[in-house]
């Protein structure tokens, strides 16, 4: 493990045992229920931060069932939905304070020195209804956050439209991109089938799947696949593969998807009708020593006078290799963040996050946010998408 995957590592527990901290202080000291059970409160999130800490270590065991990583995965949802909600009362509360510290020093001084006594003690009764209000804003925020970060996660995503002029090519053209998907624990057959489903609408030439589309052993969620076989397009599906493919064995992966109708582009590249289309394996390769990403060999063959896009599912590939004579590069693995402020994170390791970027003056990068997710089921700030992108002739652009 590299220092800087270390470094982050720390950061996020640290993180995890900071939020508790913040928690206990915020409610034992400002709400009415849980001053009243301290210990009970610091021993609930002590067992909490356990079951996150175990969460992270064992997330990646292939023999970890689906219930325990959905309920060990809920702690991590359930204490960042609290912790945020906290944060958003305590925003209030001082800006409130803010606010009132300045009328005062605006009003008269007579008036100021009149009030002095009656506003020195605050009366049992306002401290008491200072805390029914906490408690509602901070369990308000709570639930608010909560099912809807879980709605954001588990609903079919939607579909992101996207105009990337290319200059070379001589018609419009229309790819129909995701990543990200991660089949595995919690996401099964059925929200493959509603993404498939939405695809299809979308009468797309090309179909991409840029990685992470698999997040468990083949051989248990080989089934969930099926709605792979009911994708639609006028030129063909193709894949390239991600990170979390190599945590379940890439090899017996990469052949299912070879015998489920997708093209796998492994290190390689094909000319298309309007443009070349190239993929190459994920980074991960390099650690794992199998499936090693080779873009000179993705390089082959690619026709010149065409267009050219490249399939890499981390967008940092474009900064760690020479991705000139690519006029646009597509990837996923960010999330988008998947939950705010982890993009901060996300950006110091990728330096992209989401959207379309201007990689160079030659090369456009989009990076889906990703139609799924890992971990906790749960999204915040961070929407998934399945992405509509029209290509056109950059000479049919108004500038």
């Amino acid at each position: 493990m590299t220092l800087k995957i270390l470094a982050i590592v720390a950061v996020i527990f640290s993180f995890l045992l900071g939020s508790k901290i913040y928690i206990y202080w915020r409610l034992s000291n400002a709400s009415l229920i849980f001053s009243k059970y301290k210990r009970a409160l610091a021993g609930v999130l002590l067992l909490v931060f356990v079951c996150e800490v175990g969460f992270f270590i064992v997330a990646k065991d292939l023999r970890f069932r689906d219930i325990s990583y959905s309920l060990l995965g809920l702690c991590v949802a359930t204490t960042y939905c609290l912790f945020v909600a906290c944060l958003c009362v305590d925003i209030v509360w001082l800006c409130g304070k803010a606010l009132s510290m300045g009328l005062k020093s605006r009003s008269l001084e007579s008036k100021a020195e009149s009030k002095l006594d009656s506003s020195a003690q605050m009366s049992l009764s306002r401290r008491k209804f200072l805390k029914i209000l906490h408690d509602l804003g901070v369990f308000g925020l709570f639930f608010l956050f909560f099912f809807t970060s879980r709605n954001n996660a588990l609903h079919t995503p939607q579909v992101r439209n996207v105009q990337i002029p290319l200059p070379k090519l001589k018609q419009q053209k229309r790819i129909a991109m995701i990543s990200d998907v991660h089949i595995g624990h919690i996401l099964k057959a059925d929200f493959l089938a509603r993404i498939v489903e939405r695809i299809n609408a979308l009468n797309a030439d090309v179909v991409v799947i840029v990685g992470d589309l698999i997040d468990d052993d083949i051989a248990k969620v080989g089934k969930e696949l099926s709605a792979l076989k009911e994708l639609a397009s006028k030129e063909g599906v193709f894949y390239v593969n991600g990170n979390h493919e190599y945590y379940h064995g890439i090899a017996p992966i990469m052949e299912f998807m070879r015998s489920s109708g997708v093209r796998v582009l492994d290190n390689e590249s094909l000319e298309l009708s309007g443009f070349n289309l190239a993929g190459v394996n994920d980074l991960a390769g390099l650690r794992f020593g199998e499936y090693v990403p080779d873009l000179a060999r993705a390089r082959r063959g690619i026709n010149p006078s065409k267009p050219s896009i490249l399939l890499a599912h981390q967008p940092k590939f474009a900064r760690l290799y020479d991705v000139g004579g690519f006029d646009l590069v597509l990837s996923g693995h960010t999330h988008a963040g998947q939950v705010f402020p982890m993009s901060i994170f996300v950006w110091l390791d990728q330096h992209y996050i989401h959207g379309l970027y201007r990689h160079t003056k030659d090369t456009k990068l989009y990076v889906s946010s990703g139609a799924g997710f890992w971990g906790p089921s749960f999204r915040f700030l961070a929407p998934s998408e399945i992405v509509c992108i029209d290509l056109v002739p950059e000479s049919s652009v108004i500038t």
